[in-house]
């Protein structure tokens, strides 16, 4: 069976669609990624077993030029649909809302299945990063509206997401979670030594963008009221000039590090030599409340207890699996309190470590989950 991606992105690092494009191929399944151009990448590669092939442009207008902003979507929505026709698909795989305009008329046209893959709740998630145009929201509204009643499988990334899109549009979602890899757990004192953090002092550690929505600068702030601790942030962002003059105004240069970016294949490593995870969103929009982000699993990867913020998503497993502590991202006494709790009771920190731990090579790991993906496509009747 021919299955053709559509991906609104250049394929550099999207983990996700590289597990589900690797996934079907090795269960026998022909899978070509149609995605964007990239600087300095090839307009077609092999990789793992599928295709890539990078057949339109991202395009540099915004929501505030609307005439020129549709005219790219619909520009780059005839490139996706010319070139996912002329490869004769059984299967078109639709990542996120923005791909979905083509992935209908390829539908129609051909009379191919059309799987819908919601990495996101796309309007809200618009919403949540400042892009609240109301006009922004109505249109991708209006597509979702249209088409995901049509998709003959949907795919999102946790319950929660899934039974807002049976809220929405009356479809039952197979819930396929993004999750790692197993890696190996690590031994490992990098962390502590390249920051200089002395072995008495626990290391409280937040991997991920430093974006607007997650409440970072509270974040920070909340240490202090955390004592014996350090927080150590790894990532870049907008966010980060606020989250050094909060550093600076309140005297947190002994409790919080800004450590910058780091290579996405060392983030494990570091992982593995902290006490403490973050994962932290705001209620700025639906699609956060719904969060369910990869540092959520990569943590359990790396035997990484955590706190986290007290939302559906987040509480399922943080709570649910006996991992961690939640809090109010609102306040930042609720958030010290989370860290306060965990850390002053190191018996029960350790026992959630190795829970962690446990948990993602038994469940929370690629090879259990990729089985969800491959029971979805099953329901679509397309023989291999």
């Amino acid at each position: 069976m021919n299955v053709v991606m559509l991906l609104h992105n250049d394929m550099r690092g999207d983990a996700r669609v590289m597990r589900e494009a690797e996934t079907l191929s090795s269960a026998g399944y022909e899978v070509t990624v149609l995605c964007l151009r990239g600087e300095g990448l090839p307009d077609i590669e092999e990789r793992d077993g599928y295709s890539i092939r990078r057949v339109a442009d991202a395009g540099s207008a915004t929501w505030r030029q609307p005439a020129r902003k549709v005219g790219e979507n619909l520009g780059r929505t005839a490139k996706m649909v010319a070139a996912a026709s002329e490869l004769k698909p059984d299967v078109v795989h639709c990542h996120d809302t923005d791909t979905l305009p083509a992935g209908v008329q390829v539908k129609q046209a051909t009379g191919v299945s059309l799987v819908y893959d919601a990495h996101e709740l796309f309007p809200d998630m618009l919403s949540g990063h400042g892009r609240s145009l109301p006009f922004v929201q109505m249109y991708w509204r209006a597509i979702e509206k249209r088409v995901v009643p049509q998709a003959d499988a949907v795919i999102t990334v946790n319950d929660s997401r899934a039974g807002v899109l049976r809220e929405r549009y009356g479809v039952s979602a197979h819930v396929v979670r993004s999750v790692p890899e197993v890696e190996p757990l690590l031994r490992t004192d990098r962390l502590r030594a390249e920051l200089g953090i002395s072995s008495d002092i626990a290391i409280v550690l937040y991997q991920g963008g430093l974006i607007g929505g997650r409440a970072l600068t509270r974040l920070a702030a909340a240490m202090r009221d955390v004592d014996d601790a350090v927080l150590v942030f790894q990532g870049a962002g907008s966010e980060e000039p606020a989250m050094r003059s909060v550093v600076e105004s309140q005297d947190l240069a002994d409790r919080v590090i800004l450590a910058g970016w780091v290579r996405p294949e060392e983030l494990h490593e570091y992982a593995c030599g902290a006490d403490v995870g973050v994962v932290i969103y705001e209620n700025t929009s639906l699609n956060n409340y719904h969060a369910a982000p990869n540092k959520l699993y990569a943590y359990l990867m790396a035997g990484l207890p955590m706190v986290a913020s007290d939302f559906p998503g987040l509480r399922e497993i943080v709570i649910g699996e006996d991992v961690g502590g939640v809090f109010d991202p609102s306040s930042a006494e609720s958030i010290a309190a989370a860290m306060r709790g965990l850390l002053g009771e190191p018996v029960r920190l350790a026992q959630m470590s190795d829970r962690a731990r446990e948990l993602a090579e038994s469940r929370y790991n690629w090879g259990m989950e990729s089985q969800r993906l491959l029971q979805a496509y099953e329901t679509l009747g397309v023989g291999r």
